[in-house]
């Protein structure tokens, strides 16, 4: 069987309400169908369900897929993180895939729902995903509810980068709680940015995983040279100041010896400036963060295409 072809255009054009229909109507995934299975099963039929969805004419859908989908679930289970959230719902995939893990390693968790300002706050744990499109979020939400996610998971609706300023205050999360592993797969010039954000509001620092999707495919040289970057480095960087015009793009690696040696030098001219899509934000970030980085291998789950997701620990700051 041929690989779908992923075209020019692969979102945005009625395929995730037609998505969320399709899921909605299938009778393997009804109320009576799911009641009595365990989480994982049911939940795993909703990702195999959206998996095969992608796979129709005009269908791809941009989901980290198993490959490299289950190389971050096995990150859950060693890290056991809390706290979650994803940049970029997109129609839930990955939601669903991380999500799960929370309800089966912390059954006695305050979930967001209860979550307020007064409350235990050690006691959390939640899955927090933040998506700009209200359709996309729709999409996401329903496939939640059918895999039995729903107690695990909040969406936060808008642009990511204003959206991650005043998280704090929409989560009633107070410093200096911080998220355990951040999982980025929104627009990719905005990554860097949003790191810097999330550094800005202490949301990310020592023990916090970073997972960063589609760092070879298309690809993301600003946000590598930042989490690859020594302090040092990083400090360099920002005496120099910010950019107020878009450099010219670089270009990927095209060997797997290039990929380990690459990014390695500094943040890149890339890093220094900031997209139109942040609405305005300037974020410095903590450039005292020490990353250490490494990538998980994998392809894009529709066309077999090379593929990677960057995992940043952050291990202390100097």
């Amino acid at each position: 069987m041929a690989q779908p072809v992923q075209g020019t255009v692969f979102h945005g054009d009625g395929r995730e309400e037609a998505l969320l229909k399709h899921l909605q109507s299938l009778p393997s995934l009804s109320a009576d169908a799911t009641a009595d299975l365990p989480l994982f099963e049911r939940s795993q039929r909703v990702l195999d369900a959206i998996h095969e969805f992608g796979k129709g004419e005009n269908r791809y859908l941009m989901s980290v897929g198993e490959t490299k989908g289950k190389q971050v679930e096995a990150l859950l289970e060693s890290k056991k993180p809390k706290l979650v959230l994803e940049v970029g719902a997109y129609v839930g995939y990955s939601g669903i895939s991380f999500a799960r893990h929370l309800l089966e390693l912390f059954p006695s968790g305050v979930y967001p729902a209860d979550w307020s300002a007064t409350d235990t706050t050690e006691d959390r744990v939640g899955y927090i995903s933040l998506e700009k499109s209200d359709v996309y979020a729709a999409t996401a939400q329903g496939a939640v509810d059918l895999a039995g996610l729903t107690k695990a998971v909040k969406f936060v609706v808008g642009s990511s980068t204003p959206s991650i300023r005043s998280l704090r205050e929409t989560l009633h999360m107070p410093r200096p709680l911080q998220f355990d592993m951040v999982f980025l797969d929104h627009l990719k010039p905005l990554y860097t940015v949003d790191l810097k954000c999330l550094e800005d509001e202490g949301l990310v620092g020592p023990g916090t995983v970073l997972v960063a999707d589609n760092v070879v495919k298309p690809g993301n040289p600003a946000y590598l040279s930042y989490v690859r970057a020594s302090p040092a480095q990083k400090r360099a960087a920002l005496a120099r100041g910010r950019l107020t015009e878009q450099p010219p793009p670089t270009a990927n690696p095209k060997t797997d010896d290039e990929w380990a040696a690459a990014f390695r030098d500094g943040p890149i001219d890339e890093a220094r400036w900031t997209p139109d899509e942040a609405e305005g934000v300037v974020a410095q970030g903590d450039p005292g963060l020490i990353y250490t980085s490494d990538m998980l291998d994998g392809w894009d789950p529709y066309t077999g295409e090379k593929d990677a997701c960057e995992v940043s620990v952050c291990t202390g700051r100097e």
